[in-house]
């Protein structure tokens, strides 16, 4: 229980740091965030499965990469880099369509998601329709398509409970769900109808859980508490709909094939006091500006590949006469890191190619800009475009 302590305490210490720096306006830092989505598999919370499969096409299509909770934790807590556009799907109270439907779909179309589920139920029909048995979690377990965590035992609002009661619920699915699936950890629990005080938060990281998920309509920031992480719900939504409560409406359009980076990305790390400019034409709402400075300062670009690629890689800045004539960008790629000097001078709020690379599954793809110039320096965004040669079907880029 101690360690335990000491880990949640010093999450939560570094989340309050964080968030000291984004009431304070450090840019980026707030930002960034990863959409996390809530379903309830079961027709009258307005699930179909065409309506999943249209809504899981969409994602494809726009370039959304699904992730796991354990990416989503690694990124709040070390600044791992995530797959372009990450979004973490996840279904409540394990309904038999979870195996049935939803299992197949993501199955097709090489997305994940986390199935939470309360163990008393696993394999039992209740009034509100069949629940997902042993057998059938533990298929979507080994396939890695479907991962299977807690929602307590008896799908109880935990604030009705007594404590004695409240911790039999938590520790008690943890254990039943490690029981029957061998090897299993199971590391993650959503709370029933999203109620909790901050008793069942610390009964959570003691009992070893390494986040918790609530009902809050709110997405992950890097500052969010690791025990309460919100979600979207989604039920009868319109893809339309859908596309509004991912922050989809607000993207800025990708300028060809493959992705895009900019600083309010969550691949995007940001260190030193750079300011935000909407001057120039930048790439989104605004771009990243630096004064010349010793290189203490940078701007970092690091997205997690699917697949080994070959990419060209291209930067966007805002140009002024103040500008740095000298401005390096520092790409780390599969062999390396090479380094290619600018004029941020000219070329300003155009895509201007720094040069093809090839990338591995093994490190991340990444742009480095530092304040280390001659003049100001501009951190707008930059752009991966596919070689076509170099890439599978379009599925395989977009997994």
């Amino acid at each position: 229980m101690a360690t335990s302590f000491l880990r949640f305490f010093w999450r939560n210490l570094v989340s309050g740091i964080a968030l000291v720096g984004f009431m304070f306006g450090l840019p980026g830092e707030g930002g960034a965030q990863v959409p996390v989505l809530l379903y309830h598999c079961q027709s009258s919370f307005g699930y179909s499965a065409a309506l999943f499969t249209q809504h899981m096409d969409f994602l494809k299509a726009n370039g959304y990469h699904t992730i796991t909770p354990d990416e989503l934790l690694d990124w709040m807590d070390y600044d791992s880099p995530l797959p372009p556009r990450p979004i973490l799907i996840t279904m409540d109270d394990n309904y038999i369509p979870v195996y049935d439907e939803v299992f197949p779909i993501l199955q097709a179309r090489g997305m994940v998601a986390v199935n939470f589920t309360h163990t008393n139920y696993v394999g039992v029909v209740t009034g509100s329709g069949d629940h997902c048995d042993w057998n059938e979690i533990q298929t979507m377990e080994n396939s890695g398509v479907v991962m299977t965590e807690s929602h307590t035992k008896s799908h109880t609002n935990l604030t009705t409970l007594s404590d004695s009661a409240a911790q039999t619920e938590i520790v008690g699915s943890k254990a039943a769900i490690e029981a029957n699936l061998p090897g299993k950890v199971c590391r993650y629990i959503a709370y029933p109808y999203g109620a909790y005080t901050s008793t069942h938060v610390n009964m959570c990281m003691a009992a070893g859980y390494r986040a918790a998920f609530t009902t809050a309509n709110q997405k992950a920031y890097r500052t969010t508490p690791r025990y309460e992480i919100g979600r979207t719900t989604i039920g009868s939504d319109s893809v339309s709909s859908l596309a509004s409560k991912i922050g989809f409406d607000s993207l800025p359009p990708v300028p060809g094939q493959g992705f895009t980076l900019d600083n309010s990305d969550p691949n995007c790390t940001i260190t030193g006091a750079w300011s935000t400019s909407t001057t120039g034409s930048p790439y989104g709402s605004n771009a990243l500006v630096k004064s010349s400075g010793a290189g203490a300062a940078s701007v970092k670009w690091a997205v997690k590949l699917r697949q080994p690629s070959t990419y060209r890689v291209y930067a966007r800045w805002t140009s002024a006469p103040d500008r740095a004539t000298n401005a390096a960008y520092q790409v780390t790629h599969a062999l390396g890191t090479e380094t290619v000097t600018v004029n941020q001078q000219t070329s300003g709020s155009q895509w201007n190619l720094l040069g093809t690379w090839n990338f591995s599954t093994t490190s991340p793809a990444q742009v480095l800009i530092t304040d280390s110039a001659n003049g100001t320096v501009s951190a707008d965004a930059v752009w991966f475009e596919p070689v076509p040669s170099s890439v599978g079907a379009d599925w395989m880029l977009y997994n």
